[in-house]
């Protein structure tokens, strides 16, 4: 049996979500560098944070949104 597509509801959630986290990531690149401008050597760690999660964020969405009819 085949998988069905995702419903206008499901892809409205996840586009408003990726947009959410997106904004997050965006936020905390900046966050990051004024700390690292600031001396912080903590802020390379936050802008690595940033920078993994929204990759592994799209790229899951990105293989999801493939494997859908």
């Amino acid at each position: 049996m085949s998988r069905l597509g995702w419903t206008l509801e499901q892809r409205a959630g996840v586009k408003w979500f990726f947009m959410l986290g997106s904004i997050a990531a965006v936020f905390g690149l900046i966050l990051g560098i004024a700390l690292v401008a600031m001396g912080n050597t903590g802020g390379w760690a936050l802008v690595a944070i940033a920078v993994v999660t929204w990759s592994a964020g799209y790229v899951t969405l990105k293989n999801i949104r493939k494997s859908q009819p």
